[in-house]
């Protein structure tokens, strides 16, 4: 879904221009999108007829009897990533969905394989390229309500699938976190299209004395992924996974003089530049691979963030 499918969703291109790989790879000058493997018939159908790709193929060593990437693209699911990268000689980078790996340890050993060969990791923790978010991250969030004094939020679908993005971005916007805790247990539950992937509440403690609290909630009701941050100077919401964004000033408080308030009620609302994040992040990987500029969501960086996500499954 994220290498073609969501393209295809009329709803999400109403906001997200750039939803999957496809597309960008389709429309960004800095890459030449010469191939796709993939086992399902359909899909390389539609690589064929819909995107125009010259090499469409069902395994790794069909593409390099033809072409020689030096950028792949992982969609996989994540046991299959090593032995991909060891049969693509040339590679100078890899761009890769999360999780890296079903454990800390396939995770680690992944990362160490592309280090080993000098290949880059990009990992796609897409609000790491949206524009307004790295506002924020750059101090723009302490300009709009202060220092962070509490948060709160809610995801589903699975801790390694949209749990691990919004703990990358309380690190993203935060800090780095110095403890994680599962909240009650024995209210998680398995949901998501990640096989057995958990949904547990917990509480990350970020290094700056934040707590940050997240509850997971069935997606057979509704979606959310929200983030709610509570500063000394106002507050900052992040809902319908991140194309809500709303300011909440302080003033004075309409009930007791002398006190002040949050206007829950009267909120500033910013416009999304989501829909062009994940082209972001090509960008940036094009800018680290002929200017060698940082890339905003590397491996090691990543591979932090999976490393509370595994102490939280590991303490279900």
């Amino acid at each position: 879904m994220i290498g073609s499918g969501y393209a295809e969703d009329p709803v999400m291109r109403k906001y997200f221009r750039y939803s999957t790989h496809a597309q960008v790879l389709a429309d960004h000058p800095l890459f030449s999108w010469e191939a796709v493997v993939d086992p399902s018939d359909m899909a390389l159908k539609v690589a064929r007829d819909k995107w125009k790709i010259p090499v469409a193929v069902k395994n790794v060593d069909a593409v390099l009897k033809r072409v020689k990437p030096d950028v792949a693209v992982l969609a996989t699911p994540p046991e299959h990533r090593i032995e991909i990268i060891k049969k693509l000689p040339d590679i100078r980078a890899v761009f890769v969905e999360k999780p890296l790996g079903e454990t800390y340890q396939e995770s680690l050993e992944f990362i160490k394989e592309c280090e080993s060969r000098g290949i880059a990791v990009q990992v796609n923790f897409w609000r790491r390229g949206d524009d307004f978010f790295r506002s924020l991250s750059h101090g723009d969030l302490e300009k709009h309500i202060g220092k962070p004094q509490a948060a709160f939020g809610l995801y589903g679908n699975g801790l390694l699938n949209n749990g691990s993005h919004m703990i990358d971005f309380v690190r993203m916007l935060c800090g780095d976190i110095r403890g994680a805790e599962v909240i009650c247990p024995e209210s998680s539950f398995v949901e998501g299209p990640i096989p057995n992937d958990r949904n547990v509440s917990f509480l990350l403690s970020v290094q700056s004395g934040l707590n940050v609290v997240f509850q997971a909630i069935p997606f057979a009701h509704y979606r959310e992924i929200s983030l709610d941050i509570w500063g000394d100077g106002g507050r900052l919401g992040l809902y319908q996974e991140s194309l809500g964004i709303y300011f909440y000033p302080k003033k004075k408080n309409r009930g007791l003089s002398g006190e002040w308030e949050i206007s829950s009620d009267k909120p500033k609302v910013i416009e999304p530049t989501c829909g062009h994040a994940l082209y972001r992040m090509y960008d940036n990987l094009a800018a680290f691979l002929l200017n060698d500029e940082a890339l905003w969501s590397p491996g090691a960086t990543a591979l932090e963030t999976e490393k509370v996500i595994h102490q939280l499954l590991n303490s279900v």
